[in-house]
């Protein structure tokens, strides 16, 4: 029997978050196990926090304390279901699931249907435990979807999606979004529709997840590309440009150095851009228009970057290289370049410097270049440094050269983060040339 029973009713703004948790501090320090307090508190911030990100309704919360457990459910009126998301480690979202599971004894979701859903978890003195398989297997999987709000929908076509840099993309929307809610809330500003956004941005994005593992059960079988319907409200439009105001807002600040993340590459800020305005013009009955790729003059040229050019550190190791090597930095830009890697390629070295890696990146292989260094800007996880790999690379009269490249970060005393691929042609024979 519990000794202990309160509910509570919360708006769905961030500041619930902090009246959840003094809630259960005082419930705790009145039953005198201040034992259970942080692993509980952890929890509830997490949980409440995901309800006033995603769900948007009001929220409850219950609270029941017996002698040997407490136990916490958290419910809203979205009847969408919490979802797992493998980000990497260090990834600034998408962990909810794993943290709550790593700190509780119990814990697992209730279905209420079209009333939406009750989250809940357990801690305390029994031992019961739940691995994080039996959680992901409880909590369904990330299939789930943002329903239409009303049933007047029609299907707009994302012709050639690029399935790689959309994913990445999605990462850096999913943190971007995060990162701006809780920098309007400390400032007490509204100066973005929040709801709307989430509700644009899990659309597309859930859509395409579902779509692909019903075409394919592993990622690596996806295919690059896929024209993607998605159901849209007849009158869903401004969501999808409220997820661009939004998204705007949070690169400008990150361009500032307002937001802890980096701003987004070019291409990612462009294929949000593309998939919205689709949305829009075509539930204004125009035809679908394809994606136009990455192949384009501007990705070359353009940084969106709030730190500016490298002034801080000493270049020396690759501009006087005897082999061929560049440096680049966090914004995907040349900064330094060896005479050897600039004859190799067929450019000046200035010619080079300033200029973006996808430069000498063969366009084939471009999204995949800017999936891959997204992701690693935005969690740290990063497949390809310090392990050789043989790719083409683009010379500057469109050319492709064989190589074996080698990536790894440089020693850098300053606040920048550099990195230097090692470029060794490889020679008809399947040899790299010694240099």
């Amino acid at each position: 029997m519990a000794v202990v029973h309160r509910r509570v009713a919360l708006p769905p703004v961030r500041e619930s978050a902090r009246a959840a948790r003094r809630l259960l501090r005082e419930i705790v320090h009145d039953v005198g196990r201040d034992d259970w307090l942080d692993c509980a508190e952890l929890a509830l911030s997490e949980v409440v926090t995901n309800a006033t990100l995603h769900a948007h309704t009001e929220i409850e919360v219950l609270v029941d304390v017996s002698p040997e457990v407490l136990c916490v459910q958290v419910r809203d009126h979205d009847k969408t279901l919490p979802i797992e998301r493998h980000y990497g480690e260090e990834a600034v979202t998408g962990r909810g699931l794993g943290l709550v599971a790593a700190v509780t004894q119990r814990c697992g979701v209730q279905s209420l249907g079209e009333a939406g859903k009750v989250v809940w978890f357990c801690v305390g003195d029994d031992k019961a435990g739940i691995t994080i398989e039996d959680l992901i297997d409880a909590w369904a999987s990330d299939l789930a979807d943002k329903s239409p709000l009303d049933d007047n929908t029609v299907s707009v076509v994302l012709q050639a999606l690029p399935v790689k840099l959309w994913l990445a993309a999605r990462e850096h929307h999913d943190a971007m979004l995060r990162d701006l809610c809780h920098h309007l809330a400390a400032r007490g500003s509204h100066d973005a529709d929040l709801e709307a956004a989430d509700r644009a941005r899990s659309t597309i994005s859930a859509t395409l997840v579902g779509v692909l593992r019903q075409v394919a059960p592993e990622p690596a079988q996806w295919p690059a590309t896929f024209d993607l319907v998605v159901s849209v409200p007849t009158d869903g439009g401004w969501r999808f440009s409220a997820l661009q105001d939004a998204l705007d807002l949070a690169e400008a600040l990150a361009v500032e150095g307002l937001l802890l993340l980096q701003p987004g590459l070019p291409e990612i800020v462009a294929v949000r851009d593309w998939a919205c305005e689709q949305v829009i013009a075509q539930l204004a009955g125009a035809p679908p228009s394809p994606w136009p790729g990455t192949a384009q003059p501007r990705f070359e040229t353009e940084v969106r970057d709030h730190k500016g050019p490298v002034a801080d550190w000493d270049a020396t190791v690759v501009t006087e290289a005897d082999r061929p090597v560049l440096a680049a930095d966090e914004a995907n830009r040349i900064v330094a370049v060896s005479r050897p890697a600039a004859d190799l390629l067929g450019w000046e070295c200035d010619e080079l410097v300033g200029r973006r890696v996808v430069t000498i990146v063969p366009p084939d292989w471009r999204e995949a270049h800017v999936a891959g260094f997204t992701r690693h800007i935005s969690t740290g996880e990063s497949r390809v440094l310090g392990v050789p790999t043989e790719l083409p690379v683009l010379a500057a009269d469109g050319s492709e050269v064989p190589c074996r490249l080698l990536i790894e970060l440089l020693p850098n005393t300053g606040s920048r983060t550099i990195y230097a691929a090692w470029i060794d042609p490889i020679t008809p024979g399947g040899t790299t040339e010694e240099r």
